[in-house]
């Protein structure tokens, strides 16, 4: 049976008290998938949870005690065999119970809120964070942050990809976490990060970011023009040969001595289209090549003018663009 950390606790935290998101759904569905003995104990807290009075303490009165006391209870309650088990977890039943309200609790004292803000609308959007750092959402992504410190940090938390530029200030570093629990620190500069369910990557714009595994002390340090990867337990940086890593931000491609074989690619994640080469014509495509710039143009007209520049046809099929000979 696998240990469970503090962010299984979190994630299983969020899900019983219904606050988990899809992005951590998925994780905590990963962990459940490992095997029967991760979800045999995860149904023992979520009965725990269910059983617990937890509810009656008012939130500005909750502590440890309080959590062991009501978890007990429950405890108590069963038959010989069920204590047993439920012992045996009620630790971790309490902490999630105090992650919840316990959260609340510190949220409502300091007077510390969190705030959402989600680019679901097929637009990117921007926003200025309490410490005058700016975040641009790409299409889809989603953040949550809180109006202050937490450990003298600022921290936010991000699923999907965005373009920050961080406000410098070395007495509170700024954190950047992620569903798939790699976190990225900065002190003052400016960089994209894009999670996914099993990877993150950052690439870096100005200045110096730490990318690293919450929980591992191993980490890399990224200094412009370098893009550093998280992913299957490994972490690598490499150079940034990319110019359109912020094109989805300025709405500018640029593409100097690039294949076709390798701009079509581009083209389809900055448009977020299907578009497939024909085989007979993927080696031809690979020697094709194009210095060329496109400024907010729609995909039609970029494709219409590399098709006068290179030769090539391209039609709709379905949902699909295909490009031929």
């Amino acid at each position: 049976m696998e240990h469970l950390d503090t962010y299984l606790h979190e994630l299983i935290a969020k899900k019983l008290s219904g606050q988990c998101t899809e992005a951590e759904s998925a994780t905590l569905q990963e962990w459940l998938d490992k095997s029967p003995e991760n979800r045999a104990e995860y149904e023992i807290l979520a009965k725990i949870w269910g059983d617990s009075p937890s509810a009656a303490i008012p939130p500005r009165q909750y502590n440890t005690a309080a959590a062991w006391e009501k978890t007990n209870q429950v405890i108590q309650s069963n038959t010989s065999k069920v204590k047993y088990l439920y012992t045996k977890y009620a630790a971790a039943a309490a902490i999630l119970i105090l992650l919840t309200v316990g959260a609340w609790w510190l949220e409502s004292r300091s007077g510390l809120k969190k705030h959402e803000l989600a680019a679901n609308d097929g637009r990117i959007k921007s926003l200025e964070l309490p410490d005058k750092s700016t975040v641009t959402l790409r299409q889809g992504a989603r953040i949550r942050y809180i109006n202050g410190y937490h450990n003298n940090q600022r921290i936010v938390e991000l699923e999907g990809e965005a373009f920050f530029e961080i406000a410098s200030d070395p007495s509170h570093p700024f954190l950047v976490k992620t569903p798939n629990q790699s976190v990225v620190e900065v002190l003052g500069t400016s960089f994209t990060v894009q999670t996914g369910k099993d990877s993150t990557t950052v690439v870096v714009a100005s200045g110096n970011v730490k990318l690293g595994v919450e929980g591992d002390t191993a980490s890399l340090v990224l200094a412009s023009g370098q893009k550093g990867t998280w992913g299957n337990g490994q972490l690598y940086a490499r150079n940034n040969n990319n110019p359109n890593f912020i094109a989805w931000k300025t709405g500018i491609l640029q593409f100097n001595d690039q294949s076709l074989l390798e701009i079509l690619p581009q083209l389809a994640d900055f448009y977020a289209k299907d578009i497939r080469i024909d085989e007979k014509y993927r080696e031809t495509a690979a020697q094709q090549k194009a210095t060329i710039t496109f400024q907010h143009q729609s995909c039609d007209d970029v494709l219409h003018e590399l098709q006068l520049l290179l030769g090539f046809k391209y039609q709709q099929e379905g949902d699909t663009i295909v490009i031929s000979q």
